[in-house]
């Protein structure tokens, strides 16, 4: 290097250092164009997910919670027959709902224990009940939910209360089942693993935004009222966001509402997941990059001192290829007389041709088809897993354009991607949120139907097909549809076996003549008579 500074730099040297920066600085861009690509698919994948989940299982704890008030209810009648409850008896009621309540107390309307069950609970029968939370029962004299508290014996419960009357409708007191909230109770079994299995998690608060359930046991009662997607969601919202929590972590998290108890469900996931699949994916694009660099870079060396007005050009495309606002398409065509010149011109090519296709075929692995925004195979295929491992009841649509080869070879590919658009729409104006629209590859389109029945289903898939049939297409004549429908878990239990027994009535509404809609091992569906 020294000698070099001496002397000067040869043409050959800087021609080469140009090179090498140029193809450098092409492939840092791309690299950094797949990794904001994927990290957007990645964060917007998660976020989505989690509110799903928070949903679904927002949806189990009023189920849950439903059952409960029910069972609470059905002790209070078996307690308003007679004035005494038999202890066997009431110790058969509690286990028969212990994996429900991990104690159940009966009280007069003076706040007397009566009975209870199990005995070890650390109260007596004869006790009087000193809490805010049983004053309330008897004020209230109706079912009610309390918001967790430290009972008498120390314990942090929350209380599912019910009324008793007699024959003659008097009140007599209550019955009352309680959730030990820093032991093993309903709410840790049904939510303490999450489907991710990656360092996410789930917890729950109540309406004043203490948490009621936490892997962390210790965390189960503190405030958390200044968290953004708490806030939010005791606000009633559901939804999903980015959020730093109380204790400094970084989580994509998503939320949902219960109703009933006006608790908030949030499910979120560590933002550190994604590092790996970032870090994975640039080692992946460098490794398929390295050889053209190598090739290009031993061509450079050794025709550089000849090439240095067609390598201007070249740099010149680099220059704008990285640093420019908008990326060129194909390498300038160089003119020369030297074999060696065109030899490097179209190993630069090549290499920007491949790096592109890389960054195509990421683009295209994010999950959205770019010509439709429609999602693709790979968030179908993903749908369609997490729904059928989920039990989630839903129904699937296939759709095929009619004739669509006749019309891209009579009015070309570019009406022929607008009538891809315009189908694209309309399965936007029919499906409802949580319907998953995709387009399955070239013409053939598909709507997941969630928590729908065939019938249903094909309800959607008529209207659809109509819609396409009487709207005014791109091309300007009428284009029809043929769509096939098969449920979850009614025609399959299994993606796979969804997907066939749909493409196998789309086939039959292909061979019937076009233009109709076929349900899975049924006829055509001649008419919409219902709304979804």
């Amino acid at each position: 290097m020294k000698y070099l500074i001496q002397k000067g730099f040869t043409l050959r040297f800087t021609i080469s250092l140009l090179v090498i920066i140029a193809i450098l600085l092409t492939m840092l861009t791309s690299i950094t164009s797949a990794v904001q690509v994927n990290r957007a698919s990645l964060i917007g994948n998660y976020l989505q997910n989690n509110e799903q989940y928070a949903k679904k299982l927002a949806s189990n704890t009023n189920e849950l919670l439903v059952t409960m008030q029910q069972n609470i209810n059905a002790i209070a009648k078996i307690s308003g027959r007679s004035q005494e409850m038999d202890a066997q008896l009431f110790d058969d009621l509690f286990q028969e709902n212990t994996q429900y309540f991990n104690s159940i107390v009966v009280a007069d309307a003076d706040r007397i224990v009566r009975a209870l069950s199990p005995h070890t609970i650390g109260i007596e029968v004869g006790d009087q009940l000193t809490s805010a939370q049983s004053k309330m029962a008897v004020s209230l004299k109706a079912p009610f939910i309390s918001n967790p508290y430290r009972a008498t014996t120390g314990r942090y419960i929350i209380l599912i209360s019910a009324p008793i009357v007699d024959a003659s409708g008097a009140y007599q007191g209550f019955v009352g089942g309680t959730i030990y909230l820093e032991d093993k109770n309903v709410l840790s079994t049904m939510l303490k693993e999450h489907f991710f299995g990656n360092g996410s998690y789930v917890y729950v608060v109540e309406k004043n935004g203490a948490i009621i359930f936490h892997p962390d046991k210790q965390r189960i009662g503190k405030s958390v009222i200044s968290n953004p997607v708490v806030k939010n969601v005791l606000m009633k919202k559901s939804g999903s966001q980015r959020v730093t929590n109380s204790e400094g972590g970084q989580f994509f998290a998503g939320y949902a509402y219960e109703p009933s108890s006006s608790w908030g469900i949030i499910s979120q996931t560590p933002t550190s997941v994604i590092d790996k699949p970032l870090h994975d994916l640039i080692k992946r694009v460098l490794l398929a990059s390295l050889p053209f660099l190598l090739l290009i870079l031993i061509l450079g060396w050794w025709v550089a001192s000849r090439i240095a007005k067609p390598l201007n050009t070249l740099a010149q495309f680099s220059d704008q290829a990285t640093l420019g606002s908008a990326r060129p398409q194909n390498v300038p065509d160089i003119k020369s007389a030297y074999y060696e010149v065109r030899l490097l011109s179209q190993s630069v090519k090549i290499a920007f041709q491949h790096l592109n296709q890389d960054l195509t075929q990421l683009r295209n692995e994010a999950g959205v088809d770019e010509l439709t925004g429609l999602a693709n195979r790979r968030t179908l295929d993903t749908v369609l897993q997490q729904w059928t491992e989920y039990h989630v009841p839903f129904a699937v649509i296939l759709i095929d354009i009619d004739h669509f080869k006749g019309v891209n070879d009579t009015y070309g590919h570019v009406l022929g991607d607008q009538v891809l658009k315009h189908l694209a729409q309309l399965m936007r104006n029919v499906s409802l949120e949580g319907d998953l629209c995709f387009r399955y590859g070239g013409e053939e389109f598909g709507i997941l139907v969630q928590r729908s029945g065939p019938r249903e289903a094909g309800v959607v898939a008529e209207r659809l097909r109509k819609e396409m049939e009487r709207t005014v297409n791109p091309i300007g004549v009428p284009v029809t549809i043929s769509a096939g429908v098969a449920a979850y878990p009614e025609h399959g239990r299994s993606p796979r076996d969804l997907i066939l027994k749909a493409d196998e009535a789309l086939y039959r509404s292909k061979t019937g003549g076009r233009n109709r809609v076929t349900l899975s091992g049924e006829a055509e569906v001649k008419q919409v008579r219902s709304g979804r």
